[in-house]
């Protein structure tokens, strides 16, 4: 395909239709694909579930990662609160840098 007769404006939207279009298609093969191994497992005698392990994973009782309890609050606005993991949140940046000790934040 020649694209040198395109302006810049035409090749920007033929991108966003070819972007699109590679999106579209993923899904499709996805869908495709996923149709294609359910057959071959019933064809063995197995369910998709049983092939990759899924109920062997939920009896292992996998944790699932949660977020932390609150253990610091913005005392000008108790609604803000941070865990004390991850990034500090302004409000306790600007605490510190106000000279003040985090453990005047605990909850």
């Amino acid at each position: 395909m020649e694209l040198s007769g395109f302006s810049l404006p035409q090749l920007y939207e033929l991108q966003k239709k070819i972007a699109a279009e590679i999106e579209n298609r993923k899904v499709t093969d996805k869908h495709d694909l996923l149709i294609e191994i359910q057959n071959l497992a019933a064809a063995k005698g197995f369910s998709l579930n049983e092939v990759l392990g899924v109920e062997a994973a939920k009896k292992l009782g996998k944790k699932v990662a949660v977020a932390g309890k609150p253990q610091f609050a913005n005392p000008n606005d108790p609604s803000q609160t941070w865990s004390g993991r991850g990034r500090k949140p302004q409000w306790a940046i600007d605490w510190l840098a106000a000279g003040k000790s985090l453990d005047d934040l605990r909850v």
